[in-house]
């Protein structure tokens, strides 16, 4: 049942995928098939996994199904504290799902996740009016070349954004690596140019109100021709990019990935919730 579900859907996105002249071999190696899909998960005080929810298990087929359960039922996390007390949680989370062909297989793994907690008034920036989109660089829309940059932006305690910095950018067009690379510049530059515009509400409470500055993180998608949008449960084209370093971090991020996010919302870089121990895919 996944092989058959899985070549229709390769079928799907090798006629979805925008393509810059790229050989039928350069295609095979890149494209992937990726979703978001949003849910929440419960831990118990020892930081085990006793249950979850997907909201969009209905675009998911049952085969694929079975091995998201096998995972996500051995993850293990740091157990949730409160007053230096283990206690039970129930956190919000996103989950990227990617399926990628290799040969006549097709490969399964999560690729990243992100998980939350509810914060209350004035304990996280806040979108101060709306995120602006950026301009579409002349030279992508002509070629038709699309991709989400996933911004990290540093707010200052006005609420302006100080610096930012792309720290992943996942293309949805197909190139050689050249190409590619020229590509996610063209798009991260004027994304970073309108994320300096954007004003957000400081921490008024809580561990980072005395901060002199957090970290948000931003998705922000450009639409080449006949491009659907990302939203949670829709299966679309994507060629992650390099993973890149965000200088002014005090935390250790590497469970956490750029690209686990739904675009166009702000998140807290560093979330307060579970921290999930071990590999993602395990």
């Amino acid at each position: 049942m996944l092989r058959k579900w899985s070549g229709v859907l390769v079928l799907m996105l090798w006629t979805s995928i925008a393509l810059a002249g790229v050989t039928t071999a350069d295609v095979r190696r890149q494209v992937e098939a990726s979703m978001l899909v949003n849910g929440t998960i419960d831990i118990d005080a020892q930081g085990q996994v006793t249950d979850y929810q997907l909201a969009e298990q209905a675009s998911l087929p049952p085969a694929l199904l079975a091995v998201v359960d096998r995972h996500v039922r051995g993850w293990r996390f740091d157990p949730m504290r409160v007053d230096g007390n283990a206690v039970r949680a129930r956190s919000p989370m996103h989950v990227r799902l990617v399926m990628k062909r290799d040969g006549d297989r097709f490969l399964f793994r999560i690729a990243g996740a992100t998980f939350g907690t509810t914060y209350g008034a004035g304990a996280v920036p806040t979108v101060n009016g709306t995120l602006s989109p950026p301009r579409y660089p002349e030279y992508a829309y002509t070629s038709n070349v699309g991709g989400v940059v996933y911004l990290v932006v540093k707010v200052g305690r006005d609420g302006s954004v100080e610096d930012a910095i792309a720290e992943q950018v996942n293309l949805r067009s197909l190139g050689s690596e050249h190409e590619m690379a020229r590509f996610r510049e063209i798009l991260t530059d004027p994304a970073i140019s309108v994320s300096r515009k954007w004003k957000f509400n400081f921490p008024t409470r809580g561990e980072d109100a005395d901060k002199p500055f957090v970290l948000v993180r931003v998705a922000v998608e450009y639409l080449a021709r006949d491009m659907p949008s990302e939203r949670a449960g829709r299966w679309l084209p994507y060629v992650p990019g390099p993973r890149q370093p965000v200088p002014w971090r005090n935390w250790d991020a590497a469970g956490q990935q750029p690209d686990a996010i739904t675009v166009g919302e702000a998140y807290p870089d560093n979330p307060k919730g579970p921290k999930l121990i071990g590999n993602i895919d395990g």
